[in-house]
């Protein structure tokens, strides 16, 4: 199985249940609008003392609600669109490591050379391998060994060993081709366009929850949130009108409750 398809899978899961999460608080909404609407019918003797349970301060409250809502969609689909182009992107990165690793051996490349982009290639490709130490240096002889991790199962790290990859055959004078994609100048690019996409889908990311955190606030953690709001509302309603009468029954069945939040 491919190693971005592994952590392309748990974004689909994440954001899976972040859309039920968008679901839930738009029925949130909804109710709530619905809860205008019956205050507004109850006419002039729907007069609360508390501003914030006047008509004017619900109404306001459910357009913020209803705004953190819609841009919440918007950044929502753009991180969607984000992270499948940068499913695409990656999509040939395994094969092209491959043939890098493939043309240092038909080059005749070290056995330590080969090593060194067989490792690169594990991590690309999600293969693992017992522990492997790192490669020996001047200054490392005097330092105690230490093993390189053996599941770096992200697109940062497909996107860094791929540019480790490409840094160590720009710089290896025998390494030459005539295969375009295989090319110094051309895996830079690949390299470069890597970064570019988790870049991208980091941004949207940090975007997108910027607004869900907006969102939540206006909906459920803020003291005059929609769900607290509404919940006043209800106990006037059945102050004013009286618990077994038709007007409380009507907000009575509005449920407004607070989802599970970090």
């Amino acid at each position: 199985m491919k190693l971005y398809s592994l952590g392309f899978s748990y974004i689909k899961v994440c954001l899976t249940l972040k859309l039920l999460q968008v679901m839930s608080s738009a029925k949130t909404a909804m109710r709530y609008s619905r809860l205008v609407d019956i205050c507004t019918g109850f006419g002039g003797k729907y007069n609360p003392g508390r501003q914030t349970l006047q008509l004017k301060a619900m109404r306001a409250l459910l357009k913020e609600a209803q705004s953190s809502l819609q841009d919440v969609s918007l950044k929502t689909n753009a991180y969607y669109a984000l992270v499948n182009d940068r499913e695409n992107a990656f999509a040939d990165v395994k094969p092209l490591a491959s043939k890098i690793v493939f043309t240092l051996k038909a080059l005749a490349m070290s056995e330590a050379t080969l090593d060194d982009a067989r490792f690169h290639l594990r991590i690309i490709s999600g293969r693992t391998k017992s522990q492997r130490q790192a490669v020996p240096s001047t200054e490392a002889d005097q330092q105690p060994v230490v093993a390189r991790s053996r599941t770096q199962q992200s697109f940062t790290a497909i996107a860094d060993h791929f540019a480790q990859l490409v840094n160590m055959v720009t710089n290896l004078p025998g390494y030459v081709t005539n295969e375009e994609e295989l090319k110094p100048e051309q895996l830079a690019v690949k390299a470069a366009l890597l970064k570019t996409k988790n870049d991208e889908v980091s941004k949207a990311r940090l975007a997108r929850t910027v607004t869900i955190q907006h969102r939540d606030k206006v909906l459920y953690k803020d003291a005059v949130s929609l769900v607290n709001n509404a919940n006043r509302v209800k106990s006037y309603v059945r102050v004013l009108y009286g618990p077994g009468s038709a007007e409380f029954g009507q907000v009575k069945e509005l449920s407004f409750t607070k989802p599970k939040l970090r």
